[in-house]
C-alpha cells in the first residue's frame, strides 16, 4: 500500500507537485497562526473565544492540507485519463 502511495506521488506532474507545495505552505501558515491564538489564550485565558477560534484555525489548516493532497491526486488522474 505504502509503494502504490510513493509511486504516485513520484509520477504526480510538476505544476500539480508545485500548486501543493503552495498549499501545504498555507495550511502552515494557518496552523502556525492557530498555534500563536493557542500560545496566547494560554498565556491570558480572558475568554474562551481565544480557545474556540484557535481549534477552529486548526481544524482549518488540517482540512486544507487534507484538500490540497485529495485534489492533486484526483486532478492528476483525470488529467491522465483524459490525455
Amino acid at each position: 500500500m505504502i509503494q502504490i502511495l510513493i509511486h504516485k506521488i513520484k509520477n504526480l506532474e510538476k505544476n500539480i507537485v508545485k500548486i501543493m507545495k503552495y498549499g501545504f505552505l498555507v495550511s502552515l501558515f494557518i496552523g502556525c497562526l492557530s498555534s500563536f491564538v493557542l500560545i496566547t489564550y494560554e498565556l491570558n485565558p480572558i475568554s474562551f473565544d481565544l480557545y474556540y477560534s484557535g481549534l477552529l484555525l486548526f481544524k482549518a489548516s488540517l482540512m486544507v492540507a487534507v484538500q490540497f493532497i485529495i485534489c492533486g491526486f484526483a486532478f492528476d488522474t483525470i488529467k491522465k485519463n483524459l490525455a
